[in-house]
């Protein structure tokens, strides 16, 4: 992923709109590249920042972007595995259905 694509990503991978490959690209690229990283930082504290000046509360907001980074990977990854697994499974259902009806035809 190039850096004009991440930067157009930053505000949807905050919003949790990304899939789970673009996801990973975008994580990939942001862990490599500092500008990229900081971008994600300032519109992070930014948005996030602006919801919670509310609140009133201490908050550590780079932390949480941290950690927000860190789910949305590990989130990513668990539906990728997940998609692997039901395609393997699609297929074990088409052999299946395959040599039940090739049974039918031998019978």
């Amino acid at each position: 992923m190039e850096c004009k694509e991440v930067q157009k990503k930053i505000h949807s991978f905050i919003e949790d709109e990304l899939d789970s490959k673009e996801s990973l690209a975008f994580i990939e690229h942001i862990r490599k590249c500092p500008n990229c990283k900081e971008e994600l930082s300032i519109e992070f504290l930014v948005i996030t920042g602006l919801q919670r000046l509310d609140d009133a509360e201490a908050f550590d907001l780079q932390r949480e972007l941290e950690d927000k980074i860190k789910t949305n990977k590990e989130n990513a990854l668990q539906r990728k595995k997940m998609s692997r697994i039901g395609f393997l499974f699609i297929i074990f259902l088409a052999v299946v259905a395959g040599y039940y009806v090739s049974m039918l035809f031998y019978v």
